[in-house]
């Protein structure tokens, strides 16, 4: 009689043995989750970086359209007092048949603002080359605009216009009337006066506009949204065939815009099609005065997330962390930023301040690119 072999028992896993096997993948995937999100911001940054570059060759095939590049949005006009002057367009209502957007530009009524009826369900469409994807604070639009039954599109970037930093110290010299003090032009005005002559430090060493992503929705800018000639508090323009003109109260091309869309009738600068997502580069507001600052020029006040009582609150504070001053959330601290020549370029938010004023200020005499 044959004996029938015994097979060997199977032994299953000890616990111990599980322990480790999880503790192992556990750690496999602790050293590949930072490498997956590094190399996803990559990504991110270089998608950025290609939106930056169309729509500054945008502006600059504008300009090579018109001889001048398009209005910046806003500004200060020193031949009205001083006064905040709104184009009826933004930067990026202009630039918008320059970047594949002609469905939207050729309906876009150029005498008319953003929350006419006409123009409003253009100003709600979100517009991906405006948007960085890198920006993980900001909402999509603006909640609440009532009139237009949706959101209106925003804008991660922002124009700059002006800068008025001391070339000295690096301190705020505002303009108070008339008087300039600090106050100096960008690369775009809102006029649409700049042309490639009046920046004399050269296109490639002078901004267009810079990141600015984290902006909240709805939150109400400083101009006033009311049209009342050269005697209201916000002078609103129009510009034709090169030529600007005032627009008065009464204008049928410049009706109120709704409550529920300009909240306390003020601009939102978050917002694509208001010329407010313009501004210009002061500094944090609580270090104005500061003599050497404590904030960065790029992406002051950038922690904690929507800023601090004890300095300032970016919901409620004008150049306070994204609202209104160079600001990203790239790896590293870099921003990206659109030059006058049609170029792209990042900027590390570890540049010292007469780096950042040199190349918001059009004409200071630079003889060389200072982020070199």
């Amino acid at each position: 009689m044959r004996a029938h072999a015994t097979r060997p028992s199977r032994t299953a896993f000890t616990l111990v043995e599980l322990l480790v096997v999880i503790a192992i993948i556990a750690t496999l995937i602790g050293l590949l989750l930072p490498a997956v999100q590094s190399a996803r911001e990559a990504a991110r940054r270089m998608q950025c970086g290609n939106q930056i570059r169309q729509m500054s060759l945008g502006a600059l095939n504008y300009e090579s359209a018109n001889r001048r590049y398009p209005t910046g949005g806003e500004g200060k006009d020193f031949s009205n007092g001083g006064k905040d002057a709104m184009h009826v367009a933004s930067f990026f209502v202009r630039v918008l048949p320059f970047l594949e957007e002609g469905g939207i530009a050729s309906k876009w009524n150029k005498n008319q603002p953003y929350w006419s009826p006409t123009n409003m369900p253009l100003a709600t469409a979100q517009i991906a080359t405006f948007m960085c994807p890198s920006n993980g604070i900001s909402t999509e639009g603006s909640a609440g605009a009532a009139s237009s039954g949706g959101n209106y599109g925003r804008t991660d970037y922002m124009p700059v216009v002006y800068t008025d930093l001391s070339p000295v110290d690096g301190t705020r010299k505002k303009a108070s009337g008339t008087t300039r003090n600090g106050y100096k032009n960008g690369a775009l005005s809102y006029d649409e006066s700049s042309t490639v002559g009046s920046v004399t430090d050269g296109t490639s060493k002078t901004v267009l506009f810079f990141e600015d992503a984290g902006r909240e929705a709805m939150h109400a800018g400083t101009k006033s949204t009311t049209a009342s000639g050269a005697g209201g508090t916000t002078l609103w323009v129009r510009t034709a065939s090169g030529r600007t003109t005032i627009i008065n109260s009464g204008d049928a091309d410049f009706p109120a815009c709704p409550s529920g869309d300009c909240p306390g009738g003020k601009t939102v600068p978050n917002r694509w099609a208001d010329p407010d997502c313009a501004s210009g580069v002061s500094g944090a507001p609580y270090e104005e005065s500061k003599n050497p600052r404590t904030q960065p020029i790029i992406n002051n006040t950038k922690n904690p997330i929507g800023g601090s009582a004890s300095t300032c609150v970016w919901a409620t504070a004008n150049n306070c962390g994204p609202n209104d001053e160079p600001f990203a959330q790239h790896a590293g601290g870099l921003c990206g930023m659109g030059m006058a020549d049609g170029s792209v370029s990042f900027i590390s938010d570890s540049a010292d301040v007469q780096v950042v004023r040199q190349l918001s200020d059009r004409a200071d005499g630079e003889v060389q690119r200072p982020w070199d």
